[in-house]
């Protein structure tokens, strides 16, 4: 697979707020937007205070799964329950209020998100291990980890296990892929060290009882970064 960094949640591209109700304690309407926006709970919440949110459907997130790890839709569907479950179990957030006055709240966010960094090291070594079971599967069970291969010296047993290797097919690759992907993100584990965002609330122009969060699709995708790590 393509070397890259996962990161599903960009899906969850733009955010167009338009506020929350002045009367509304800013710490609560940032709670509701993260809750809604990253972890899909607290809609209603988030409805209180936002005059228009558009955030991304279960269906969205299968279909970019899908597209970015060449899945069918049901293998799509369950690497993202795997997610979602990793997401809500290991990660957290804190909001603090840095700075209030009657145009401006300026919010401070400490995210706790996911430890990706060797994300793609681990699907290589998830992917090798799941190939070994394949070849144990096929009757080479003194087969435990590919290194193995290398060493064999008798040619005909070295014969066997590599015509066994061109047999692979687009589906058992597939497959293997899958397997492995569901394992590195069944491992999935919350970052050592929080990132901090800051997000700025002012009172919607338009809509004076709403707030607008400011420079939003920017101050979004930050934190989305720090979630995912």
């Amino acid at each position: 697979m393509k070397k890259q960094k996962v990161f599903i949640m960009l899906v969850f591209m733009v955010v167009v707020l338009t506020g929350c109700a002045k009367s509304a304690d800013p710490k609560d309407v940032t709670t509701a937007f993260i809750n809604n926006a990253i972890y899909g709970i607290d809609k209603e919440e988030a409805e209180k205070y936002f005059y228009k949110l558009e955030v991304p459907s279960q269906a969205d997130l299968v279909r970019d799964f899908s597209e970015l790890f060449d899945l069918s839709k049901e293998q799509a569907e369950e690497l993202v329950t795997i997610y979602q479950e990793r997401l809500e179990k290991e990660t957290s957030f804190s909001v603090k209020i840095k700075d209030t006055t009657s145009k401006k709240q300026k919010a401070q966010v400490s995210v706790t998100g996911l430890d990706q960094t060797k994300f793609d090291q681990i699907v290589d070594q998830n992917t090798d291990e799941e190939l070994v079971q394949w070849l144990k599967k096929k009757g080479h069970d003194k087969i435990n980890h590919l290194d193995d291969i290398d060493k064999i010296s008798d040619e005909k047993q070295l014969n066997d296990i590599l015509k066994e290797l061109n047999t692979l097919n687009d589906k058992d690759l597939n497959q293997i892929q899958f397997e492995a992907l569901k394992k590195t993100f069944k491992e999935l584990k919350a970052a050592s060290k929080p990132k901090t965002i800051h997000l700025e609330l002012e009172p919607d122009k338009k809509e004076k009882k709403y707030w607008i969060i400011v420079d939003e699709e920017k101050r979004f995708n930050e934190l989305l970064d720090a979630f995912q790590g």
